[in-house]
């Protein structure tokens, strides 16, 4: 068993014209607002850098649900899908978004990341109507 650490970031766009996240359901069947019950689908970019430019990592692909009734708690399920790491990474919780600093779990791996269980910590380095880039520091065993 060993232990790695790692960062990246992860970009979420929804409700933009060529978003990365897709509401999918939501209270009273509306897909138009970011309330509770609301359910997003993923494929968020990861990169090394904040910039959507940076060098890309791979995809984020899973799903957040809306899970209080402020708004401010997501639960936020993904697979980390990284292109030039041979393996994946699978991350599970609950993301009040509204601090500046959070952990959710890693759950599981594949590849070289095969049995990995640990955490991120994430914050949000910037948020504007609905896009979001998210930092994410990574230590797992596996």
């Amino acid at each position: 068993e060993q232990q790695t650490s790692f960062e990246f970031y992860m970009h979420d766009n929804v409700f933009v014209s060529n978003p990365s996240g897709i509401p999918v359901a939501g209270a009273n069947g509306s897909t138009t607002t970011f309330a509770f019950g609301t359910v997003i689908i993923i494929d968020d970019a990861l990169t090394l850098g904040p910039s959507p430019t940076s060098t890309s990592l791979g995809r984020a692909q899973g799903t957040y649900l809306v899970t209080s009734l402020d708004a401010s708690t997501i639960l936020l399920t993904f697979t980390a899908v990284f292109s030039d790491r041979n393996g994946t990474l699978s991350f599970h919780g609950s993301d009040k978004i509204t601090d500046p600093t959070r952990e959710i779990a890693i759950v599981g791996g594949t590849g070289i990341y095969r049995f990995a269980q640990g955490f991120a910590v994430i914050t949000t380095t910037s948020s504007v109507n609905f896009s979001a880039v998210l930092h994410f520091n990574v230590t797992f065993q596996h």
